[in-house]
Order: C-alpha cells, then sequence, then structure tokens
C-alpha cells in the first residue's frame, strides 16, 4: 500500500507543514548561534581590556585598520591618568546590552553600558571616573567578528524623558 500524502487529513498536513517550517526557522537560527557566541566573546574581551586602559591587550578583538585608535588612545595616557588606575578599587566592568545585525549579518552594532572607567580627557588634561555610560560599538564579520574602531568609542547620550 503507497502512502499518498494529499489523501491524508488536513489536520495531519497542516501539522505537518506547520512542523516543517519551524524547523527551518530553527535551523536558520542555528547557523547564527555560533557566530554570536563567538561575537559576544571578542566583545567581553575587548571592554574588559579596553575600558580598562589595556589597549595592546585589546588590539587582537579589533580589526587591523582599528589599530591605530588604540595607538592614539595609548599615547595620550598622562601620569596623572596611571595613578587614578591605580587608586580605583576595582576595574571597570560593563554588560552588553543589545546586538543589531546589519547588512545580510556581517556587520552589528553592539550597545553596552560600562561602569566605573576612566574616561580619557583632551590632550594634556588626565581623565576622570565616570560612574556609567552608554557605548556603541561597531563589529564587522570576515571569518570571524571583529570590533571596527572608526574612532575611541564615545558615550551615547541617553534620554531622559
Amino acid at each position: 500500500m503507497k502512502f499518498n500524502f494529499w489523501k491524508t487529513s488536513s489536520l495531519f498536513r497542516n501539522s505537518f507543514f506547520v512542523f516543517c517550517t519551524l524547523m527551518i526557522a530553527n535551523s536558520c537560527n542555528l547557523g547564527h548561534k555560533g557566530k554570536s557566541d563567538q561575537l559576544e566573546n571578542d566583545v567581553d574581551s575587548f571592554a574588559q581590556k579596553y575600558y580598562n586602559w589595556q589597549f595592546e591587550d585589546a588590539l587582537p578583538y579589533c580589526t587591523s585598520d582599528s589599530k591605530k585608535w588604540l595607538q592614539y588612545a595609548a599615547s595620550n595616557v598622562h601620569k596623572a591618568d596611571i595613578n587614578l588606575l591605580r587608586n580605583k578599587n576595582q576595574g571597570a566592568s560593563y554588560e552588553i546590552n543589545d546586538i543589531n545585525y546589519n547588512n545580510g549579518d556581517t556587520t552589528a552594532i553592539i550597545n553596552i553600558k560600562v561602569y566605573n572607567f576612566l574616561q580619557m580627557d583632551t590632550i594634556g588634561n588626565s581623565g576622570r571616573i565616570i560612574p556609567s555610560a552608554v557605548f556603541l560599538l561597531k563589529a564587522v564579520f570576515h571569518h570571524e567578528w571583529k570590533i571596527k574602531m572608526e574612532g575611541l568609542p564615545r558615550s551615547e547620550k541617553q534620554n531622559h524623558d
């Protein structure tokens, strides 16, 4: 006896189509998950290094053209900044608020909130401790996720309405 899909009950056919649709949707998410985990790990490592002023250690998590911005930040560290960092009871901490993927999942904007960090001031002035601020980081995917710096990260203005 042959099985004829079209002669089965409509409930069975509808259930089968719903099942197939869910499986396809789920398989698409699985392919993205590995990239997401790697991105979150790199954002985590970058933020830990960058916001605690370990600029050279942040370099592996950035694109090669971001190196100039890390070098620029490192070249503007003053003795007063080093003293402020040494006198802090704890390092900067952060949390990833959101990740938005763009352009077929090859770029992403990461919204992070950073706490208790030393913010670099203008050239010639020492930095100051900031209780918290929100930053948007850009990441690009070329075989792996990397932070793409197009300048030093700047905190976002928060709407207090």
